[in-house]
């Protein structure tokens, strides 16, 4: 095979392996990151699981990679060399207490049925519970232009902007739709007392009003002055 088959071959096999790559498919995961900043306990935690760190250390992450609570098989993270240690079975008794105590305290869970959607927002309003709501909300509003099942959703804002993110969904499922519009009151009715037998009754909807009132024994309709 002469060089100029080889290169050819060679970039054959590159594209073949860009396109396998390509053809995958990618999820993403949550997981809890306990983030430690205190210098003391970082090293602490790397002298108990015995990891080999050296230089300034200024944040440690522990990810919960096996989403059942921090231990055996989850990963370090350093900073800021960014090195990466799995923690092994081998956890000290002290160690282990202490991780069990690492909960996210802001965290807000919602698992419940999709039939249940009304009853969720209706809930949370009526209880003003916020966080409850926003969640209603964000169905009501996915649920509006997306028909199908599956769907993956992250959100991310700090003060300088948001970040969304939509991944894992049917593209053939999402319709535009007009947007959602609150329930409100369209008519409204007043009654005008006077001196004289006269009664005036005048309503409002979404287009006109009108003014109904009786004179001399006859019911007149006319525009609201």
């Amino acid at each position: 095979m002469n060089k100029a088959i080889k290169e050819l071959f060679a970039i054959a096999v590159g594209c073949l392996c860009i396109q396998t790559v390509n053809a995958q498919q990618f999820d993403q995961l949550t997981r809890p990151v306990a983030i430690l900043s205190d210098s003391t306990q970082i090293w602490e935690m790397l002298d108990a699981l015995l990891i080999p760190a050296l230089g300034h250390i200024h944040r440690a992450d522990v990810v919960d990679v096996t989403a059942n609570g921090f231990g055996p098989n989850d990963l370090v993270v350093l900073y800021p060399t960014m090195e990466t240690y799995e923690i092994g079975s081998d956890v000290p008794k002290t160690l282990q207490e202490s991780m069990k105590s690492w909960e996210i305290s802001a965290d807000y869970r919602l698992d419940a049925l999709r039939s249940e959607r009304r009853r969720m927002a209706n809930d949370a309003h009526t209880n003003q519970d916020a966080r409850a709501a926003l969640t209603a909300d964000v169905l009501s509003v996915i649920s509006q232009y997306y028909q199908g099942d599956n769907f993956d959703l992250r959100m991310s804002q700090d003060s300088e902007g948001v970040r969304l993110e939509i991944w894992n969904y049917d593209p053939s499922a999402l319709r535009y739709r007009g947007p959602i519009h609150r329930a409100v009151q369209d008519t409204v009715w007043q009654t005008f007392k006077f001196s004289s037998p006269t009664v005036v009754m005048s309503f409002k909807d979404v287009s006109d009003c009108v003014e109904t009132y009786s004179d001399d024994g006859h019911i007149r309709t006319r525009s609201c002055r």
